[in-house]
């Protein structure tokens, strides 16, 4: 008889263990990447910290391009935020990190010239033309600003916002 109790009590934690964990954001990206026959030309990354699937490489057509981007976001649904950072052979590709450098400066200088987003913890990341916001800020509205930012300078084709408000870092005003 203690046998099967232990043998349910062990069952019962591994399965525990197991509803907790979540699903596999990283297997349902590359699988639909499989299914359409992309998984050659465009690599799945999921970054469980900004919770972020990036999707990287190079295709033949922007239809290619979009449909990766599609069949992933379809297949992880809410789970993630997709960052399609793939470039199309040609051109685009040719001149993707030349565009990068000058994306990535602007945006050090937006950014820098606005007192008010100096309370936070922000990180970005410029690959192809995407921008991916991740970290804190103290308020929905400073969130909403960078990524504002991000999206007015020529050249982003997408900006991701995975960052998280904590309203502790907020500037504390003194009563009078």
């Amino acid at each position: 008889m203690r046998t099967w109790i232990l043998t349910g009590v062990v069952a019962a934690a591994v399965a525990a263990g197991a509803c907790n964990r979540g699903p596999d954001v990283q297997k349902m990206a590359d699988g639909a990447l499989d299914s359409v026959a992309l998984d050659d030309q465009v690599d799945a990354h999921f970054d469980q910290d900004s919770n972020v699937v990036r999707l990287t490489g190079t295709v033949d057509s922007d239809g290619d391009r979009a449909r990766a981007a599609g069949v992933v976001t379809a297949a992880v649904g809410a789970h993630a935020q997709i960052a399609n950072e793939v470039v199309v052979r040609g051109l685009q590709a040719d001149t993707a990190d030349d565009l990068d450098d000058g994306i990535e400066e602007r945006f050090k200088t937006l950014m820098d010239a606005e007192p008010a987003l100096e309370d936070g913890d922000v990180e970005f990341r410029v690959n192809n033309g995407v921008v991916t916001l991740s970290g804190e800020t103290a308020t929905a509205a400073q969130s909403q600003r960078l990524e504002d930012i991000a999206t007015s300078i020529p050249g982003v084709t997408e900006v991701v916002n995975s960052l998280a408000v904590d309203s502790r870092k907020a500037p504390r005003t003194k009563r009078q």
